[in-house]
């Protein structure tokens, strides 16, 4: 810009006098235009923005702060005009500019926090003896838009997957944290690091070592099977029907108690790994006496979060991963004997499933 200064007034001069030897006359030379150029700063502890998205309306005209926050539209018609600042992290600015023909608008701006837009469903994880691997969701809790987030460790024996992502406003997305038992022979503990949206959290994770406790029984220990019997599972499922062939489930238990049926199965991803949300409000139950329970009152568990999901959260089925499921569907009729089917409906992300899929399961009885 300042060399630009320098040699103007030279060229314009040669100009001129090019014009006056041709022509006999002399006109001004007018400029029809305009400029915005500002600094955007960081309200707090005032050093420049970089990469803030800068908008100008009218006009449709955008650019990116620069390392330094700097950054300039050139050649801007004469009027009024809105200049938008956004970044994730912080809060959205505006500003109204006029802009004069021949003249440079200031457009500096100041960009003040915003609200956490990023939480943990869970401050920790513990891993009992038996256990190799646990859920945790990252949650995006802001009013608008997407966060992109990662996962950093420090210790080998302990990974995560994804160890990255983008979580919709409003949604949620699973994490499976899996310790690799070989390469421990003591209770261990550590902590990941969750970045996204200018913001860190820290899981606090700790691992018991040592083999899981058997429950005792009458039986001979030396021989077992002559002991006491295995405990049946707890009710029956006459049929399950999956809506993919690389989605396997398995039926584990049907309980109930005061009129509130839960229903436990696992669910595995043989296939690439799948991002699911949950039409809840579609996961309908009927009863062998024609009653229908719908799906909006039907509370869905997946893994090991303590919250169910709900119309709207996002669920990544990982691939080779088991998922422990409960479905807690309330105020089942004193007549009923078991439940005909219970729906569960899902909408998929991915190009090459189907938009919306249903798994059913068929003749639920409970114990």
């Amino acid at each position: 810009m300042n060399l630009f200064r320098k040699w103007l007034p030279a060229a314009q001069l040669c100009c001129l006098v090019l014009v006056l030897a041709l022509t006999g006359c002399a006109k001004d030379v007018v400029d029809t235009t305009g400029s915005i150029y500002g600094i955007v700063n960081d309200a707090d502890n005032g050093e420049p923005v970089s990469g803030a998205h800068i908008s100008l309306n009218p006009g449709g005209l955008t650019a990116n702060t620069g390392s330094d926050g700097r950054f300039e539209f050139g050649s801007v018609e004469p009027g009024q005009y809105t200049v938008q600042v956004s970044k994730s992290g912080y809060k959205t600015n505006s500003k109204r500019i006029n802009v004069v023909a021949g003249q440079q608008a200031s457009g500096d701006m100041v960009l003040e926090r915003g609200e956490a837009r990023i939480r943990l469903n869970t401050q920790s994880l513990t891993f009992a003896p038996e256990e190799s691997s646990k859920t945790f969701e990252v949650m995006n809790v802001g009013s608008s838009g997407d966060v992109s987030w990662s996962i950093q460790k420090t210790d080998a024996w302990i990974s995560v997957n994804p160890a990255s992502g983008t979580t919709g406003q409003g949604k949620n997305s699973a994490v499976v944290v899996t310790v690799d038992r070989t390469q421990i022979t003591e209770d261990v503990s550590t902590n990941l690091l969750v970045e996204g949206d200018g913001e860190s959290m820290s899981l606090a994770v700790s691992v018991q070592a040592g083999e899981p406790q058997e429950p005792d029984g009458d039986g001979d220990e030396e021989n077992p099977d002559e002991g006491g019997d295995e405990e049946e599972p707890a009710g029956t499922c006459d049929k399950i029907i999956s809506c993919d062939p690389d989605i396997e489930l398995e039926f584990l238990s049907c309980t109930q108690f005061a009129g509130t049926v839960e229903l436990q199965f696992t669910l595995t991803n043989q296939g690439e790994d799948w991002q699911v949300w949950f039409n809840r409000a579609d996961c309908n139950a009927i009863d062998d006496k024609g009653n229908t329970y719908r799906g909006s009152y039907t509370e869905i568990y997946v893994g090991d979060s303590d919250s169910f999901v709900t119309t709207g959260n996002a669920v990544t089925l990982l691939q080779g991963v088991s998922y422990k499921c409960r479905v807690v569907i309330p105020d089942v009729k004193d007549e009923a004997e078991y439940l005909q089917r219970w729906d569960w409906v899902i909408s998929s992300s991915q190009p090459w499933k189907a938009a919306t899929d249903r798994m059913t399961f068929q003749g639920i009885r409970w114990e």
